[in-house]
């Protein structure tokens, strides 16, 4: 019991007596003293920021704050004494590196400085007839914005559906030549859905305005498609191709090619 007396005494007085040395301390002394302390928080909370230790990053901003708040009340209780000494200046955190601007990849320069956007495409469709087995395709296709907003409608983004008017000549397919007009669309689909490959659906109608067998009173009929494609960068300088396979119908007056297609699409802007 009297050893236990003895440890709380010898205990009781080396508290007081670091306090009392503690209390000693200038105001310029506590200042550097704080100064020193909150150097080494910064240099850790700068090293943890590069190391990408968030937890620990704000764990340090979090006790750097702490000693600035306990600085400010050693302060104001230093300075309530008869003879204050001069307010040291608030030390202050170096100010991080601003974050790098996100920059977005300079547009396709138009060719002709017209900035009309467009699609070019060539296409094949599988049909057993003639000598290529099928018919080969051609068309050129102006780019429209989506003017509806029918993207946001049905849960994409504004600029994931696009509108198309073209023009374009078929020959092959069992004495196929026709010269068909074209309206349809293409659907930008999520990233995500393909494991971040770019894809697309595309379709559109089409009428033979000349073609085999062409009359003064009837010159075709009503074709379609509709196609399931990606696009690729192959390093040409000009962006990305499409490359789609699907189903396609051209029917002239006297002749129709229809069966499965495939096609390759390049985007110009003129």
């Amino acid at each position: 019991m009297k050893k236990m007396l003895a440890i709380f005494v010898v205990t009781a007085f080396v508290l007081s007596l670091v306090g009392s040395v503690v209390s000693a301390r200038t105001l310029e002394e506590e200042r550097d003293a704080v100064r020193a302390y909150l150097k080494v928080v910064d240099a850790k909370i700068i090293k943890a920021r590069k190391a990408g230790q968030k937890a620990k990053m704000v764990q340090l901003q979090k006790e750097k704050q702490g000693t600035l708040a306990r600085w400010d009340k050693l302060k104001a209780s230093m300075e309530a004494a008869p003879t204050p000494p001069a307010p040291p200046p608030a030390p202050f955190a170096p100010v991080p590196p601003s974050a790098p601007r996100a920059v977005s990849a300079a547009p396709a320069a138009a060719l002709f400085g017209l900035g009309i956007n467009t699609a070019w495409t060539g296409s094949y469709v599988s049909t057993g007839k003639g000598s290529l087995s099928g018919s080969i395709g051609l068309s050129s296709d102006l780019i429209l914005d989506d003017f509806v907003g029918l993207g946001p409608i049905v849960g994409l983004s504004a600029n994931a559906v696009k509108y198309t008017v073209g023009l374009g000549g078929f020959y092959g397919g069992g004495g196929l030549r026709a010269i068909p007009v074209r309206a349809g669309g293409v659907i930008t689909l999520p990233a995500d859905m393909m494991g971040g490959l770019e894809t697309y659906l595309s379709g559109g109608v089409n009428y033979v305005v000349y073609g085999s067998g062409t009359t003064t009173d009837k010159v075709g009929n009503v074709g379609g498609d509709v196609s399931f494609g990606a696009n690729f960068d192959l390093g040409l300088g000009l962006g990305k191709t499409g490359v789609a396979l699907g189903y396609s119908i051209i029917r002239s007056q006297t002749v129709s090619s229809k069966g499965l297609s495939l096609s390759v699409t390049q985007g110009l802007m003129l």
